[in-house]
C-alpha cells in the first residue's frame, strides 16, 4: 500500500495544482495532506479532492507535519512530496516509487533536473535536501530529531539511512520544480525565510 504526504503551509494557491496529478494515478492508495496552521484557504483547497486531511490548529514546522501524516498513514511504502510543485506527471511519481517498490532501494530521493535553473541548482549543490521522496515504513521508526526539526527533516532521513546503511538512490525528475520563498513572501521575506530554513538545518547538522 502507498500512501503520499504531503505536509502543506500557506500553499492553497499550490496543492490543487499537486493533487490534480495524484489523485489520477491508480497506484496511489491514500492521500494525506497535513495543513500545518495555515492561515490561508489551503484547507479548503485541499478538500475539493479526494484526501485525508490531518489538520494541525498552528504552525509546528515540517517535521511535525509529516510526522503527523505519517501517523495516520496507513501504507508501508510512504512517498513524501512538496505541496508547491510546479510540472508534477505520473511519470515522475512512478520513477520515484518504483526503486522502493521493485525492493532496489529502501528510500528514494527525487532530484529536480531540466525544470527551473534556481532550483536545479540548488538541488545539484545539496541534493540530500530534496523534500521528494519515498521510503518504507520500516525504516521510518524512531528517526532521530525529525519531529523536533522545523526544516532539517530531509537531513535526518539521510543521517538515519546512513547510520543503518540503507540503500538509497537519487532519481532525476525531469522537468519539475517548486516554487521559490521569494515568490511566496516576496523578495526580502522569501530571502529571510531562505536564510532561516538553511539555518535551522545547519543545526541538524549534515
Amino acid at each position: 500500500m502507498i500512501s503520499v504526504v504531503i505536509p502543506a503551509f500557506n500553499e492553497g494557491k499550490n496543492i490543487g495544482r499537486v493533487l490534480s496529478v495524484l489523485e489520477t494515478i491508480d497506484m496511489i492508495d491514500e492521500i494525506i495532506v497535513v495543513n500545518d496552521g495555515s492561515t490561508d484557504d489551503t484547507k479548503e483547497q485541499a478538500l475539493k479532492h479526494d484526501v485525508k486531511l490531518v489538520d494541525l490548529p498552528k504552525n509546528q514546522g515540517k517535521g511535525k507535519a509529516l510526522k503527523a501524516g505519517i501517523d495516520n498513514a496507513k501504507g508501508d511504502i510512504i512517498v513524501m512530496l512538496d505541496a508547491d510543485l510546479i510540472g508534477l506527471t505520473e511519470k515522475h511519481f512512478v520513477n520515484l516509487v518504483s526503486p522502493v517498490l521493485k525492493d532496489e532501494a529502501d528510500m528514494t530521493i527525487g532530484i529536480f533536473s531540466g525544470g527551473r535553473k534556481s532550483t536545479d541548482f540548488a538541488q545539484k549543490v545539496a541534493p540530500f535536501l530534496s523534500g521528494q521522496r519515498a521510503i518504507k515504513r520500516q525504516f521510518l521508526e524512531n528517526i532521530e530529531k525529525m519531529e523536533v526539526s522545523k526544516f532539517g527533516v530531509e537531513i535526518a532521513l539521510n543521517k538515519h539511512a546512513k547510520k543503518n546503511k540503507l540503500r538509497v538512490v537519487n532519481v532525476p525528475l525531469e522537468n519539475l520544480s517548486h516554487v521559490m520563498k521569494e515568490e511566496k513572501l516576496g523578495l526580502i521575506k522569501g530571502f529571510y525565510a531562505r536564510l532561516k530554513m538553511y539555518f535551522d538545518i545547519l543545526k541538524m547538522g549534515i
